[in-house]
């Protein structure tokens, strides 16, 4: 008999874990399938570090297939899940075929997107740091701005540049504040035009004191170490908006600054809320088995998950957005699951917290573990021996600490490895008989034909002869399919030797949709294309 189908979305602490353990409790008695978008695991605690040039960025992560040895792993993009034929649906390779898997048992593991919404100017003129893009990204905006503001003569230029912000008090903001100011600190001896009184850091916090997950003499510890460092504390204050030159925030007064970090702002994903699940605070609910509201056969954990925790004083208690908790939502969901297809009672999920750490720079921090709190150097070093033992793999682990021992001794890098900036448009050459597209296929952008020609042709139910249309230089596809969100019709075929120009699939819905004569022009001439009278064209040839 064929095996049970356990399919997990996600790659992070929580689908990560999940697939770890079940593969652990169930062995071989079930097929395991995960699905993400990128091929690795990142230990999201380390990109405060990664962004500093203290670990390196290949060395954060871990490859899902090292992770989960018997685990199939696909990488795709998810776009929905049809519970009724309890199918998973997704977009895979660069053709963006859409394909489905059947499940069994299903698993969202797909934490919160980044809101920024909350604050104008701030989704555009921000870095967040949820991923390694953004960790990177992060790096290579702090040394340009270095790099500038040594060699210009623009005194408010200068200040502006020099001057570093981050919103949000919690873990990930005390942590980047922290590390960014130890990464500017110890590198401007390379930049002798920039004295250390020139260089401003400011963390604005919503709240009346830092790290209020941790008791409060360890977050004012935090707060008084961090302004020892020069670094200016904005309690009881939030972010306004943001424009590329200044942050304003909601006491009237503005920061002068080019860099904005912001660590603040969750949402759930477009994919989470196309699930058909009435959300509660923006996550989808469950049970106390981490069994999602009215589906027997959905678990869901992680950042997506509303997960309810005994209540100690009446006061419903939900768990907390951590790795920590995360990591113990996968053992729960694993053994839930298990005992599920075995047709045995699912257990309730209830954790403990052994404690919280965190890194302020410096070689000091704070924590608050086993009962016992402590800051400094050794909390320090318990932060950094506990986080070790948390990484995937002997590899992994061995290679940070090698970048923790390389960073004790040896300078910063101050190079700066930027992406290469990507144009909204792309041009692509297709030779003389090349099929461009075929029937099913997700189109990824707005295609203008600059020299050549390709035919189209489109099956008619009912008829003995496709539609043929023939695409030559001015004329121009795809509009129709990513208006509606559909996939192609027909075949495409390069006749003659040609090159498109292609808009990508964001940058056509942005301009259509804030350019109205556009977006009249697409509707207008959508029923010309297509109407009955031009379904056959004899002879067709190219302008």
């Amino acid at each position: 008999m064929p095996r049970p189908r356990v399919v997990i979305v996600g790659g992070g602490f929580a689908g990560a874990f999940t697939a770890k353990y079940l593969r652990k409790y169930a062995k071989d008695s079930i097929e395991i399938e995960l699905i993400n978008a990128e091929n690795y695991f990142v230990f999201q605690p380390l990109l405060p570090e990664v962004a500093s040039g203290t670990i390196s960025a290949p060395d954060a992560v871990t490859p899902l297939r090292y992770m989960l040895p018997g685990v199939k792993f696909r990488m795709a993009e998810v776009t929905h899940v049809d519970a009724d034929a309890k199918r998973v649906h997704f977009l895979q390779g660069s053709r963006r075929v859409p394909q489905s898997v059947a499940y069994d048992q299903l698993v969202l593991a797909v934490g919160q997107k980044t809101n920024l919404s909350f604050a104008p100017g701030l989704a555009e003129h921000s870095v967040c740091m949820r991923n390694l893009a953004d960790a990177h990204q992060l790096r290579n905006k702090i040394i340009r701005r270095l790099e500038h503001a040594d060699v210009t003569e623009d005194a408010e230029l200068k200040q502006r540049l020099l001057t570093f912000v981050v919103g949000g008090g919690g873990f990930s903001g005390v942590e980047t504040i922290g590390e960014v100011a130890e990464m500017v600190a110890r590198t401007l001896k390379f930049y002798p035009n920039i004295a250390t009184a020139e260089v401003r850091h400011v963390l604005v916090q919503r709240g009346p004191r830092l790290l209020e997950e941790l008791p409060e003499r360890l977050g004012l510890y935090a707060q008084e170490k961090l302004a020892a460092r020069g670094i200016d504390i904005r309690l009881n204050t939030s972010i306004a908006s943001a424009t590329g030159n200044d942050v304003y925030l909601d006491d009237g007064t503005s920061i002068p600054s080019c860099l904005l970090v912001t660590t603040v702002g969750n949402g759930p994903s477009t994919f989470t809320t196309g699930l058909g699940i009435n959300l509660e605070r923006g996550k989808i609910p469950v049970d106390a088995n981490l069994r999602a509201i009215d589906r027997d056969d959905t678990w869901a954990l992680g950042d997506a998950a509303l997960i309810p925790l005994p209540s100690e004083d009446g006061e419903p208690r939900f768990a907390p957005p951590t790795a920590q908790f995360a990591t113990r939502e996968a053992k729960c969901v694993a053994k839930n699951i298990v005992r599920s297809l075995a047709g045995e009672a699912p257990e309730q999920f209830d954790f403990t917290p052994q404690g919280s750490l965190a890194s302020i720079g410096n070689y000091k921090g704070v924590a608050q573990i086993f009962g016992l709190r402590l800051s400094g150097l050794i909390a320090w070093m318990l932060w950094r021996f506990l986080y070790i033992g948390m990484l995937p793999g002997f590899a992994t682990r061995l290679r940070v600490a090698l970048n923790w021992g390389f960073d004790y001794f040896l300078p910063r890098s101050i190079v700066q490895i930027a992406n290469q900036t990507e144009s909204a448009t792309l041009y692509r050459y297709f030779a003389k008989g090349d099929t461009v597209s075929f029937p099913g296929q997700r189109v990824d952008g707005f295609y203008t034909v600059t020299e050549g020609c390709l035919e189209s042709r489109i099956p008619v139910d009912g008829e003995a002869e496709d539609f043929v249309r023939v695409i030559g230089p001015g004329d121009h596809w795809g509009e129709r399919s990513l208006s509606n969100n559909t996939t192609t019709l027909g075949t495409l075929t390069a006749t003659d030797n040609t090159r498109v120009m292609v808009l990508k699939r964001r940058d056509f819905n942005n301009l259509r949709n804030t350019f109205p004569a556009l977006d009249d022009y697409f509707k207008s001439i959508n029923d010309k294309i297509y109407a009955p009278h031009l379904r056959q064209q004899k002879e067709p040839t190219c302008k």
